[in-house]
């Protein structure tokens, strides 16, 4: 199919069919200026046209040993929120910070009792053996000796490096939920988190809230996370709705140049027909370019003791990916498929019940790391299968670099077209991976104005040294010119030709050209 469409568009290429040849006057419409750095493929931002190709989102493969943490109990409680952080510092070293649930005596009605949240501390030097520092900053169960940095009903909360200009408040800023009022918990068996709070540190330890707290005030018992905007100098918050049409399980941006100030918050992910009812919470990561979420997903119904889905996802949370070029405007796949998906519940699932990711996404030297938080519970009290303990651990998966999404083409093979690109010099790089007889070629065709589509005989797929196998940064490159230095255009455009092959990301590499 693909070779037959080739032949078909290179004789109208060379008829002047479907080119611009003969316009009076046609004016550039602008071109990407990629520059050096990786170019995904999971929108449109570079891509102009699929034929014959797909998206497919990748799933992160478990690691053999989750889940890679669990509460020690009694000094970090008896399960872990999924609604933590990991950084990794530039010597390094991973740092966890994370709600841990402890029960306490309510000391009312009997009995009865209600849950206590508090921060808890780890660090490591992997990311995936964790140690236990001893803060001795607050007490539990008669001793200091345990990680507990911030002692309140802390549902949930999310640890962020500052930029330069904030260090005269702290080196970090943490955003975390509180409902105390006054001398006792409101509402305690309900457990909703009414207050958002700020607080700033200099070590990630020691915190000291800022005195303008509250600095939100609605419904806050979710993954409330917040990310710094570089290119505009401004943090970027991803929390739940305020106004809603009756349900509070909805994904809201709101930004602020000091973590105090706060704009009115909006909608961004909006629900769809085909959506579960509820959206929880959404971690967000930049990442080349791309601003990655975590969309967790609750799939239940408001009247779950009378309506069943069936197909066996009541009250579970798993996770779907989206991305945004902006933080403001977010997309996802059409066919909206599981990111991290939750296993199928048995004895030995630790995330049967909940698979919710945790921010952030980390970077490592070949490939990626994905923390979640596994659950071995359904999202409704007390509910779970006779015979499986209630945990909530930490867990993590790994995907290929760039792996999250690529575009493929199977046996009859199929192409992508770029937008076209500001040539910036170097080599032209690919991530991807075929499959058998499987291949990728590249044609280079011009970009800019009358001349857009332009198709040099030197730079066509005949030209193009194929490329089969699996790498992560494989130099593409034509008979006789391994650069672009010789096109007779600096705006161009990438047309890949490629059978059983994925294509995940490419680049022009600093070299000079």
């Amino acid at each position: 199919m693909a070779l037959r469409t080739y032949d078909y568009a290179l004789k109208n290429f060379d008829r002047g069919i479907q080119t611009l040849r003969g316009s009076h006057r046609i004016a550039p419409h602008g071109a990407v200026d990629v520059g050096h750095g990786r170019q995904l493929l999971m929108d449109w931002h570079v891509v102009d046209d699929l034929n014959g190709t797909r998206r497919t989102v990748h799933q992160p493969a478990r690691h053999p040993d989750n889940p890679i943490l669990e509460p020690a109990r009694p000094s970090e409680g008896d399960w872990f929120a999924s609604f933590g952080t990991v950084l990794r510092e530039p010597d390094g070293r991973f740092r966890l910070w994370i709600p841990a649930s402890y029960e306490q005596d309510t000391k009312r009605d009997g009995a009865r009792t209600r849950r206590s949240m508090r921060g808890v501390y780890f660090e490591s030097d992997d990311g995936l053996d964790w140690r236990r520092p001893d803060l001795g900053l607050f007490e539990h169960d008669g001793s200091k000796a345990n990680g507990i940095f911030v002692e309140s009903y802390t549902d949930n909360l999310f640890v962020l490096a500052l930029p330069q200009r904030m260090h005269g408040r702290g080196r970090y800023a943490m955003v975390y939920c509180d409902i105390l009022m006054g001398d006792d918990l409101v509402n305690p068996e309900r457990g909703h988190g009414n207050r958002n709070l700020i607080a700033f540190s200099e070590d990630g330890i020691h915190w000291t809230d800022a005195p303008e707290n509250p600095v939100w005030c609605g419904r806050t018992d979710t993954g409330n996370n917040i990310v710094y905007n570089p290119d505009r100098d401004v943090f970027m918050m991803y929390r739940r709705a305020t106004i809603n049409a009756g349900e509070v399980r909805r994904i809201a941006y709101s930004e602020s140049r000091d973590l105090v100030d706060w704009t009115q918050p909006v909608n961004i992910i909006r629900r769809e027909e085909n959506d579960p009812l509820y959206h929880y919470s959404m971690h967000v990561t930049p990442y080349h370019g791309v601003y990655l979420g975590m969309l967790c997903r609750l799939w239940a119904h408001p009247h779950a003791e009378t309506h069943k889905r069936g197909d066996g996802r009541d009250n579970t949370m798993d996770t779907e990916l989206t991305w945004s070029r902006d933080g403001i405007e977010w997309h996802r796949h059409p066919e909206k498929p599981d990111f991290i998906s939750t296993s199928p519940p048995h004895l030995n699932a630790y995330d049967w019940g909940a698979a919710m990711g945790i921010g952030n996404i980390i970077e490592m030297d070949d490939h990626i790391r994905v923390y979640y938080g596994g659950r071995e519970r359904l999202h409704a009290p007390g509910y779970r299968p006779s015979g499986i303990p209630a945990r909530a651990t930490v867990c993590v998966g790994t995907l290929r670099r760039d792996g999250f999404v690529s575009v493929d083409a199977g046996a009859d093979g199929g192409y992508l077209l770029t937008r076209p690109l500001i040539y910036p010099g170097g080599r032209l790089r690919i991530n991807a991976r075929t499959t058998g007889d499987g291949f990728i070629r590249v044609a280079v065709r011009e970009g800019e104005g009358v001349r857009d589509g332009e198709w040099p005989a030197a730079f066509r797929f005949e030209k193009s040294i194929a490329f089969s196998g699996d790498s992560l940064d494989h130099v593409l490159s034509w008979e006789g010119a391994e650069t672009l230095a010789s096109f007779p255009s600096r705006t161009l455009r990438l047309h890949f030709w490629m059978e059983n092959a994925k294509l995940y990301s490419f680049r022009f590499d600093d070299e000079a050209s």
